[in-house]
C-alpha cells in the first residue's frame, strides 16, 4: 500500500518559486482553497502531496540484484 504525506502552502509573492522548489522535491499540487469574497481573489492556500516511499523500494529485489 502506498503512503503519502501532505503539505499546505500559504500563497504569497514568491509562491511560484516555492512550488517549483517543492515540485523538484517530489511534491505535487492536489488542491487549492479560496477565500470567499465579493471580488475575485487569488488562492489562499495550496495543498500538496508526495509519496513517502517510492513504490520500487517496497518491492522485493529482483534475482539479478540478489545475486550481484
Amino acid at each position: 500500500m502506498k503512503r503519502y504525506e501532505y503539505k499546505v502552502l500559504d500563497t504569497g509573492k514568491d509562491v511560484e518559486q516555492q512550488l517549483n522548489d517543492l515540485g523538484a522535491q517530489g511534491w505535487q499540487v492536489v488542491g487549492v482553497t479560496t477565500k470567499k469574497q465579493l471580488f475575485i481573489a487569488p488562492p489562499q492556500a495550496i495543498i500538496l502531496m508526495r509519496e513517502l516511499e517510492p513504490a520500487e523500494s517496497l518491492e522485493a529485489p529482483s534475482l539479478v540484484e540478489a545475486h550481484a
